[in-house]
């Protein structure tokens, strides 16, 4: 039986590590839906916080108690789940089923008449961003389901009016595979989790099937200067529209940036015979050239959906930020410290040329390696991009899902391969090393997708002099 079949005669949810950004987002959408919502995470966290400040039931931990407490008719697991967890094998023992998150996610969406999927590895969060950014400027009301936090929105999800919802499509273990889009963005397509897609023809062909999951009626935005995403198109005959700088339907010209800020023409280029059209200057909010792509495939989505280009420009500017990405916290010895969630080389290489843009005159690198896999089959791109930068601050190796069983890799042998990096073997050794070494003009930016951010807290905490965050 599947989650179609099974949620509308249920009442009792259970989401196995609800702490999570999407999990915490579809918990607290499943409340406002009338189901009784409780969930589990290993540790308490903002997030944990809230939801159980909306009384749904948090348990610290998780047992196989849990499960025999609460008596869920229906669990949703994110895929950091490993199969011997307790509350996953007490289920199974009782006969719970149990679905993965994007099962539940899949179920959600099939409900709005339009959705819009955003899929890549780099720059799914910031796109999701500002696509609903440029929806509110416009005047519409849409759902969205993003995968970190959106400043203009402080919130990861929103609940509109039900007609649209725009959201994160994730490549992780074939998520996306459950999502049936009508406009299906596919930002790029670079080496990522291949402990599980193995080789890049895996990956490649695993966003080569999600396209066939778009609607009838529906379109591909994709990444025209992207090799993979081309190669991905070779079998596709769908309706099409691509973006890229110099090349696609929606191309950036005039390209100026002010303090790392980036603004351009945003120009439009038919698949037919007419004249290319100017649908606006775009000035961004928030630093880096990378979101020049980021925000042109945003403008795609957005054009294609029947919203003008000035409504465009303005939902564009007034996007200011996600969480996690670039993020300032605060100032020591005249230092900035922030915090980005890149956990890739090539996040990183665009994060220190974002550095670079806004004047840095040092920057440090905070690396918290990513799982054991990630460590050890990149570690020459690690070892590669992390040269580039003035110095490298390492703590131990964030393991995730992982054990090192198959691995035998430490956060020492990364350093080992850097001339300029020391290992901290935690985050207060951290703040402290950063309090010793900050000069003014210095960047220290915090780089993982694990807990690192604790490591940026812990400076401010300690040391910060003027506070960015008002949360700390």
């Amino acid at each position: 039986m599947n989650i179609k079949e099974i949620l509308p005669r249920v009442f009792r949810l259970y989401f196995m590590g609800i702490g999570g950004s999407s999990m915490s987002s579809l918990a607290q959408i499943a409340r406002h839906r009338g189901y009784n919502v409780a969930g589990s995470d290993m540790q308490e966290s903002d997030a944990t916080r809230e939801l159980a400040r909306q009384g749904i039931r948090i348990y610290l931990g998780q047992t196989a108690e849990n499960i025999d407490s609460e008596q869920p008719e229906l669990i949703v697991r994110t895929d950091a789940i490993a199969n011997c967890n307790p509350e996953l094998l007490r289920a199974k023992e009782v006969g719970i089923p149990v679905f993965r998150r994007a099962e539940f996610l899949g179920w959600l969406l099939d409900s709005y008449p339009q959705t819009v999927g955003v899929a890549g590895t780099h720059g799914k969060t910031t796109t999701t961003s500002m696509i609903t950014s440029v929806f509110l400027s416009a005047g519409k009301n849409p759902d969205a389901i993003i995968g970190g936090h959106m400043n203009r929105i402080n919130a990861s999800f929103r609940l509109g009016n039900g007609e649209t919802c725009i959201f994160e499509s994730c490549e992780f273990k074939e998520s996306f595979h459950y999502f049936y889009p009508n406009i299906s963005v596919v930002l790029n397509i670079a080496q990522d989790h291949m402990e599980y897609f193995h080789t890049q023809d895996n990956l490649i062909r695993a966003f080569r099937r999600y396209l066939d999951n778009i609607r009838p009626g529906g379109l591909l935005i994709a990444n025209a200067e992207d090799d993979n995403s081309r190669q991905m198109l070779k079998t596709y005959s769908g309706p099409l529209q691509t973006f890229g700088l110099e090349h696609g339907n929606y191309q950036a010209e005039q390209i100026v940036l002010q303090q790392g800020l980036p603004s351009f023409e945003l120009w439009y280029h038919s698949n037919g015979d007419r004249p290319k059209e100017l649908l606006g200057r775009i000035c961004l909010s928030v630093p880096g050239q990378h979101n020049i792509k980021n925000a042109l495939a945003a403008a795609a989505a957005c054009h294609v959906c029947g919203i003008s280009g000035k409504d465009i420009a303005e939902g564009l500017h007034a996007y200011n930020g996600a969480g996690r990405r670039f993020e300032y916290y605060c100032t020591v010895n005249g230092a900035v410290i922030a915090d980005d969630y890149g956990h890739h080389p090539d996040a990183y290489a665009v994060t220190f040329a974002t550095a670079r843009d806004l004047g840095f005159r040092r920057i440090f690198a905070i690396h918290q390696p990513h799982t054991f896999s990630r460590t050890k089959m990149l570690m020459d791109d690690f070892v590669r991009v992390l040269s580039t930068v003035d110095g490298v601050l390492i703590p131990p190796i964030y393991p995730a899902r992982e054990t090192n069983d198959a691995y035998h890799i430490d956060a020492r042998d990364v350093v080992g391969r850097l001339n300029n990096a020391e290992y901290l073997p935690d985050f207060e050794h951290i703040a402290d090393r950063v309090k010793q070494l900050a000069q003014p003009g210095d960047l220290f930016i915090t780089l993982g997708c694990g807990d690192i951010y604790k490591a940026a807290r812990r400076i401010t905490e300690k040391y910060g002099e003027t506070i960015y965050k008002k949360d700390i």
